[in-house]
């Protein structure tokens, strides 16, 4: 926090050609019911929609709250990190949040109630709270962070842990969570050459495994933020891109050995079973049917994917093997 700053939290608005939902995500960062100053950071990467000229409009109506970052050429494509680069050494706020343009906060409350928490309980890492969630025209959908029902509020690192790689539930959701500037800072730093870089592009997964070591995470059990699903983002483009989805689950591959080792292989168990999902994804993306079937520990991960599935991924792995096993019967008399 700079010193003699009176601006509590500093928000991180990150937006790239969101054209048609940044007004929704300003409007509801600009709305708070806080007693405290707050700053909103917003930082387009060279958008091509209009999506600057929105965020310019902005920062002409409230001045000195919203605080433009703007791009003449895309830094995320260059694999500049333009947080660590740009927003954290402006950043004044003892309280850091992170927000993307295509989703919103739904609670006026929202940073009141998350500064009260982390300052009534400073021995805790960082605070989140529940997020809904809407399709691209603003629909609801079932999907709910958590996924779990969470009874307390104090979170503790083996039961996140535990919640996380061993059950695969996702607790939280990027837009939920507050953070103290300094750890945050540290993170940053740390992830610039340890476990959160060997990831590919995922930045919360690393980030919620790096808080949830440093202390406990304090859950407000209500929805605060709404996270927009399908919005031609990261997880629309892992379902669509192959390549791509393949470079994010190696990446993920990668980035969780790495996580076992720099936490003393505590989590050891927890990280081989979330290892096991994402090399049974690699061998589906790229149709390696003779591998799943062959491979007694995917078992389990096949009858996940229900009857059809399990029925097409055997009929396609025996006969891979079967004509596998032709080929090389041939190869060997040759």
């Amino acid at each position: 926090m700079n010193v003699g700053s009176d601006v509590l939290v500093t928000v991180y608005c990150v937006t790239y050609n969101h054209r048609k939902y940044i007004r929704r995500c300003l409007d509801s960062l600009v709305s708070q019911n806080a007693d405290f100053r707050y700053e909103i950071f917003v930082h387009d990467d060279a958008s091509t929609d209009g999506t600057t000229d929105i965020v310019r409009e902005y920062a002409e109506k409230y001045p000195g709250l919203v605080i433009p970052f703007l791009e003449t050429e895309n830094q995320f494509s260059k694999g500049v990190s333009f947080v660590r680069s740009r927003m954290l050494p402006a950043t004044t706020g003892k309280y850091i949040v992170e927000i993307e343009g295509d989703d919103y906060w739904c609670d006026p409350d929202k940073l009141r109630l998350q500064v009260e928490a982390l300052e009534a309980h400073p021995e805790c890492s960082a605070c989140v709270h529940a997020t809904d969630t809407v399709d691209v025209n603003g629909e609801p959908t079932p999907v709910h962070f958590p996924d779990v029902a969470i009874d307390h509020p104090v979170i503790g690192t083996d039961e996140f842990m535990r919640c996380v790689l061993n059950e695969k539930h996702w607790l939280f959701h990027l837009s939920s969570i507050m953070i103290p500037a300094d750890d945050y800072r540290e993170y940053k730093t740390m992830a610039a050459e340890g476990f959160p870089r060997r990831f590919y592009i995922v930045g919360d997964l690393p980030m919620f495994l790096y808080f949830s070591m440093k202390g406990g995470i304090y859950f407000i059990d209500r929805v605060m933020s709404v996270y927009t699903i399908e919005s031609g983002g990261f997880m629309s483009r892992v379902k669509s891109d192959p390549t791509f989805a393949m470079r994010v689950h190696q990446g993920y591959i990668d980035g969780l050995e790495a996580f076992d080792a720099y936490s003393g292989y505590r989590y050891h168990e927890g990280v081989t079973a979330a290892l096991l999902e994402r090399r049974f994804e690699v061998d589906r993306i790229s149709h390696r049917f003779d591998r799943i079937v062959k491979a007694p520990e995917y078992r389990p991960l096949i009858r996940k994917r229900g009857a059809v599935k399990t029925a097409e991924y055997y009929a396609m792995g025996g006969l891979m093997l079967l004509f596998g096993k032709k080929k090389k019967e041939g190869d060997d008399h040759g």
